[in-house]
């Protein structure tokens, strides 16, 4: 049905007749309305004595629109026309909408830069009315989108500047990670290199189990994937993501070559990596065109997210796929952030929270005795202002040394960074509840199930246990270790 709708846009250029052919564009804009489920009225009185083309209206916000299907660029004309009509309805939360197959002058342009603060007039062009008689379900997005872009920035956005890359944001605008990773001789690093292969996991410090709420059931799920054009969009994600509150205190992120590996902590280092493309992987002979990202990050009132986008290794850095996957305790009473999600990225308003229908966490474990031993290649710590009297283990220590006037132990090893004893080359049988994707992987990252400071090395370290959720697209996965 929608592919009828351009079909049928794409004939009326075969119309002569000035007059059938701007009636019938605006039956075909109705019909584009209605699929896109707007309630829709055709020539209404709603700016009587003036007439009006169309009126959609979607919850509470009425959008009047005006068809134009000429041989030059509409000009200000049209917009002063538009204006009156609207000054004359009853409704304050009406919008205008010019719909030029012929384009814009710039003259309308920047009279609606400069009248912003008056009624919103928004622009579409040929391009976007295509795009939209493709796929009606992103008319309203793109709607809001336009709308938001005028009021908060007083730009007028058409098809040209939607797709243009969004101004860079400095990664040091996103809020820094409490957690640092470190090699062997406690240098810091922002990430860890390892032999691996595509397989869209990440390790992380915590899976949020979103079954284990009151009075039991299952969480839900919600798939957005977003219209991302290139590597600043993804940029441009996370940093949205962090101003909607969407965040916690140890994101984690991996980005995935055919050969190699890069792990590494917090929002504001994926971007560096991100960036640093060109850097990073100068060593790789015979790489792959395309490199996969997976960020993972909790929701403060409980749940998880991740990230997942296909990023070219080009100077273009073109998206070809990018998708957020949620998993919740249940469906959120506030969808503000999501719908901003929708808005922002325009994935249209088609999407579902789907209940899970099995367990969200997989557990495993093991006695101590059959726990393998662990090579340590790197930590996982985090600051901690509190004193050692807070920590029992600490103050029972007795080669624990006490504590000076105003010293605090202030670095804690929560994870370890060892290599992976499941790996397929190392010939040791895996066991049949290991994931799959992580086998070719040269490197764990586990959590510790007990911390300890870091000027305090402790002994063996053994991989104990480890639980996984996945998301659409992704594997969270999170290994155990004790000491």
């Amino acid at each position: 049905m929608w592919e009828s709708l351009l079909g049928d846009y794409q004939r009326l250029a075969a119309i002569v007749s000035a007059h059938q052919r701007g009636r019938r564009f605006e039956e075909l804009l109705e019909r584009l309305f209605q699929q896109a489920h707007f309630c829709v009225d055709r020539d209404p009185s709603v700016a009587a004595p003036r007439q009006t083309d169309l009126v959609a209206r979607y919850e509470d916000t009425w959008y009047l629109i005006e068809a134009k299907w000429q041989n030059a660029p509409v000009d200000v004309g049209v917009v002063d026309a538009v204006r009156s009509r609207m000054d004359r309805t009853a409704s304050r939360t009406v919008i205008g909408v010019i719909i030029s197959v012929s384009g814009f002058t710039e003259s309308v342009v920047e009279d609606l830069r400069r009248y912003r603060n008056r009624a919103p007039i928004l622009l579409f062009g040929e391009e976007e009315i295509a795009q939209t008689l493709k796929t009606p379900r992103d008319l309203l997005a793109l709607l809001r989108s336009k709308h938001e872009r005028l009021v908060a920035h007083g730009e007028v956005q058409l098809a040209a500047d939607r797709k243009a890359q969004p101004r860079p944001r400095p990664s040091r605008d996103l809020p820094e990670s409490t957690t640092r990773l470190l090699d062997t001789d406690l240098a810091p690093v922002d990430s860890f290199t390892s032999d691996g292969q595509f397989g869209e996991f990440v390790f992380v410090p915590q899976v949020p189990d979103v079954d284990w709420e009151y009075p039991g059931g299952h969480g839900v799920s919600v798939d957005l994937p977003l219209r991302v054009f290139n590597q600043e969009h993804v940029v441009d994600l996370v940093h949205t993501l962090s101003r909607l509150g969407l965040r916690g205190s140890e994101p984690r992120w991996i980005i995935q070559q055919s050969t190699v590996n890069w792990h590494g902590v917090g929002a504001r280092t994926l971007c560096d990596a991100l960036r640093a493309w060109e850097a990073r992987t100068a060593d790789l002979i015979d790489a792959h065109h395309t490199e996969q990202v997976v960020y993972f990050d909790t929701c403060p009132g409980g749940g998880f997210y991740t990230i997942t986008a296909d990023v070219a290794m080009h100077t273009t850095r073109r998206v070809y796929r990018c998708n957020v996957s949620f998993q919740l305790p249940g469906v959120p009473l506030d969808t503000g952030p999501l719908r901003h999600l929708f808005e922002r990225y325009q994935t249209g308003v088609f999407h579902y929270f789907r209940p899970m229908t099995t367990s969200a966490l997989t557990r495993f474990s093991w006695p101590r005795s059959e726990a393998p031993i662990l090579e340590v290649v790197g930590y996982v710590v985090v600051h901690d202002d509190l004193p050692p009297s807070f920590w029992p283990d600490v103050q029972a220590d007795e080669t624990q040394k006490p504590a000076g006037p105003g010293e605090v132990p202030t670095e804690w090893v929560t994870g370890v960074v060892a290599r992976n004893p499941y790996r397929t080359e190392t010939g040791i049988t895996v066991p049949p509840e290991w994931p799959n994707e992580i086998q070719a992987s040269d490197l764990l990252i586990c959590s510790l199930r007990n911390h300890h400071p870091l000027d305090r090395p402790s002994g063996a370290y053994r991989l104990e246990s480890w639980r996984y959720a996945r998301t659409s697209d992704a594997l969270v996965f999170q290994p155990l270790a004790d000491w």
